[in-house]
């Protein structure tokens, strides 16, 4: 069994999940990167583990049912208790109008964003329940308040929002608190990749921003510790646009000055 508090991050082998999982493991936490990458998974447990944390890998494929039942069976036999749930895993789509976008590719994204999500909720939040409490940690974005051209992402990311909210409300008599966190523009692998092949413009992004920059992983690792800290214990059913500042921009930016 581990000491501390025990967190599972999906999607823990890169990008936010990966920045999440060292920020919890700073705060003390055992982390159990949970993911469908294994080479990564255990690269990323050596990196914290070389930072002094500690951390296991567990396979994990979030959009199989019986994948997320084992990964709990294995994070409770193996580790103990499960303390927090990140629910990182997601997949990006280039913008395209919803005539011409493909069921299956729709299926795809909504799988892994909001099936995976409401899986890993379901099974690791009945635990907490029967154990008297926990924290989990939701991903939804700013396409959860404001519509963008991504159709299958802006939708599962809308349902994020509202599976956190009727979660919170469901879990909170047994002391389970679930908020999720809005991210904007991140600046992950993802992200990079779709700058390089020409579908997303830096510059226009950072434009359309408050603050003239993007958001890190590590800015949306920093909102998560702080929403499944202690010093959050009296916050449920958030969910926190960590966005520099783009949602209150857009709006503002659309008078001249």
């Amino acid at each position: 069994m581990s000491n501390g508090r025990i967190t599972i991050v999906t999607g823990g082998a890169s990008g936010i999940g990966q920045a999440t999982a060292k920020r919890f493991a700073q705060g003390g936490d055992f982390i159990v990167i949970a993911d469908l990458q294994q080479d990564a998974g255990d690269a990323t447990v050596k990196e914290i583990e070389s930072a002094g944390g500690r951390a296991a890998f567990q396979q994990l494929d979030v959009t199989s049912e019986d994948s997320v039942i084992a990964m709990a069976d294995a994070v409770e036999r193996d580790h103990g208790p499960i303390g927090a749930l990140i629910n990182s895993a997601g997949i990006l789509h280039n913008p395209e109008t919803i005539t011409k976008f493909s069921m299956e590719q729709f299926d795809a994204v909504h799988s892994v964003n909001y099936r995976g999500t409401f899986l890993c909720c379901r099974e690791v939040g009945r635990r907490m329940q029967e154990q008297g409490g926990g924290a989990i940690g939701n991903i939804a974005s700013i396409v959860s308040f404001v519509p963008y051209q991504v159709t299958a992402y802006t939708a599962g990311k809308a349902a994020v929002k509202s599976l956190t909210e009727i979660l919170s409300a469901e879990m909170g008599e047994n002391n389970v608190r679930v908020n999720a966190v809005a991210p904007g523009y991140v600046l992950t692998p993802a992200m990079q990749a779709r700058i390089e092949t020409g579908h997303r413009n830096p510059d226009v992004m950072i434009r359309q921003n408050a603050l003239a920059k993007l958001v890190t992983p590590e800015d949306v690792g920093n909102g998560l510790w702080f929403l499944c800290s202690e010093e959050a214990s009296a916050i449920t059913g958030v969910t926190l646009p960590i966005d520099c500042g783009i949602l209150s921009s857009l709006p503002y930016k659309a008078y001249p000055k």
